[in-house]
């Protein structure tokens, strides 16, 4: 990227083009290596406390000056070097989802910003659309929108151009659509995509609320209303006008077919969840299908690290282009850890109840902390990185959280 620092810098005729303390690699590695501490801890830690430290102003200054599509073309190329090793039966497993990402209060952008009256403090958030692999634990693309602009949807059709024909998507009910596996079904790809139990696709196949189900759907999309389609309820399903469906436009007499499965599977006792999916009996039973929704789970509990272990509630600076760099560094430095974490051997005690696994938190902690400082040994970040482990315990519950921490900002120069 240095040698073509012309791509990604905002005035290719001045920006890096002198030789600096701070080049071009250099301010973007500082980037990447930032925590949650202000700039003048974060530099002193990336200098290790040399003389030739720079000062807050001068980073603030380099930086503005890199364009946020760097971090993102970083981002692409990273993860083109290195390949999937964990397969679900030959398949890619990943899952699509967003998440809100509260930025620091720029009161004047009115697509992120929220504010509920005139006497109460606002608030900005950038919504994170990403597609994770959930067996190779990485972050695969990302879509940000302003909130206000927010749609999931849209977002998953356009990461599906970088999708494989050997992949399958796991999503959550926000992607109960015909749209949606439209899309999925022309591109060549299987899913798996939990949908309401009783409105939206579902709604018009009559399935018992207390038993579980499996069986083959078979319909024709249409945007006519004609008395053949009326008579047959159960073959035809009407897109109204507001119904979003790429491949039949308003007015359109045609019909378009789509058959899926759809399974209702039991989850507790008294519940019942809906998936509808393209995997077939031959390979995939019920139980396989329900197992794969499982694993969904994954992408939660990676935006759970990706905010509060990599740092990505702290932000530092007050200009949405650089937050924007923040937000992928934090995605790149996860995949960073999460490469060198996922091939950690683990050696379990025999003497304990549960096996073990690496604990994550402290994991990414400790790559972090590796990529910031050159001189530390790859075999003892391994040695420190398995000595640090934690119980698996398969059937534990607890209930999910949902309160929302505000971004970390700091009181310094608009940067």
């Amino acid at each position: 990227m240095e040698k073509n620092v012309t791509t990604f810098v905002a005035d290719p005729k001045k920006d890096f083009i002198r030789k600096s303390e701070l080049s071009f690699s250099k301010t973007m590695k500082f980037i990447l290596g930032m925590g949650s501490q202000t700039l003048g801890k974060e530099l002193m830690n990336f200098y290790e406390f040399d003389p030739k430290i720079v000062s807050v102003s001068a980073i603030v200054q380099r930086r503005s000056k890199i364009l946020s599509s760097a971090f993102q073309h970083l981002f692409q190329e990273f993860n083109k070097e290195f390949t999937q090793t964990n397969f679900f039966h030959g398949y890619r497993l990943y899952s699509v989802d967003g998440t809100d990402v509260h930025i620091p209060a720029i009161p004047g952008d009115k697509g992120t910003y929220y504010c509920v009256d005139e006497d109460s403090k606002g608030y900005n958030l950038i919504h994170l659309n990403a597609l994770y692999d959930l067996l190779n634990r990485r972050y695969m693309d990302a879509v940000l929108q302003d909130s206000r602009e927010e749609n999931e949807n849209k977002a998953l059709i356009s990461m599906l151009e970088n999708f494989k024909h050997d992949s399958i998507i796991v999503a959550d009910r926000n992607y109960d659509s015909y749209n949606n596996i439209a899309h999925l079904e022309s591109k060549g790809l299987k899913y798996v995509i939990r949908i309401k139990s009783t409105t939206g696709i579902v709604k018009k196949f009559n399935l018992p609320l207390n038993e579980e189900a499996d069986f083959e759907a078979d319909i024709l999309l249409t945007r006519s209303r004609t008395k053949e389609m009326k008579a047959d309820p159960d073959k035809y399903r009407y897109l109204g006008t507001n119904s979003t469906f790429d491949f039949l436009p308003q007015g359109s007499k045609d019909t378009y077919p789509l058959k899926f499965r759809v399974i209702r599977i039991k989850i507790s006792d008294n519940e019942y969840e809906t998936l509808v999916t393209n995997l077939w009996d031959k390979g995939f039973s019920a139980k396989d299908i329900k197992n794969i929704y499982k694993l969904r789970w994954g992408i939660e509990t990676s935006f759970r690290e990706l905010k509060y272990h990599v740092g990505l509630i702290a932000f530092h600076s007050k200009k949405k282009d650089c937050m924007i760099q923040e937000i992928f560094a934090s995605l790149i430095m996860y995949n960073f850890s999460m490469l060198i974490t996922e091939n950690i051997f683990i050696d379990d005690d025999k003497h304990n109840k549960y096996r073990s696994k690496v604990n994550y938190a402290v994991a990414i902690h400790i790559c972090i902390n590796f990529f910031r400082c050159n001189h530390v040994s790859p075999s003892y970040l391994e040695k420190l990185i398995a000595k640090n482990k934690c119980p698996v315990r398969p059937d534990r519950n607890a209930a999910r959280k949902t309160h929302y921490h505000s971004a970390i900002g700091f009181n310094y120069r608009l940067s």
